[in-house]
């Protein structure tokens, strides 16, 4: 079920009341945003704008198992929020999908 990531379809319940985007950045746990704020405290950021199911972080970088990574991949959710826009979401979710048909991370 966790191979093929089945567990987080719940997610689009989310995106259908309008708790999530389809593209944003990822949402952590309090816990993993107490840990990355002593790290990178424009973290705060990404709370400018809706949690998504996948984000260009997700995309370029992949999914984050610790709070190094979850600080990389940070980087690009930033840069995904200062150019934000419809064509930009129309990529991600392009490359998302391919990522996942091809098996890539």
């Amino acid at each position: 079920m966790r191979k093929f990531r089945i567990d987080e379809t719940p997610q689009f319940f989310n995106v259908l009341i309008g708790e999530m985007s389809l593209v944003g950045p990822r949402p952590e746990r309090q816990f993993f945003i107490d840990q990355i704020m002593l790290h990178s405290p424009h973290y705060r950021h990404l709370h400018k704008v809706r949690p998504g199911i996948t984000s260009w972080g997700q995309v370029k970088f992949g999914y984050a198992e610790n709070v190094g990574q979850m600080v990389e991949r940070l980087k690009y959710d930033i840069i995904y929020i200062e150019n934000m826009s419809l064509a930009l979401d129309f990529k991600i979710l392009f490359l998302h999908c391919k990522n996942y048909f091809s098996g890539a991370r």
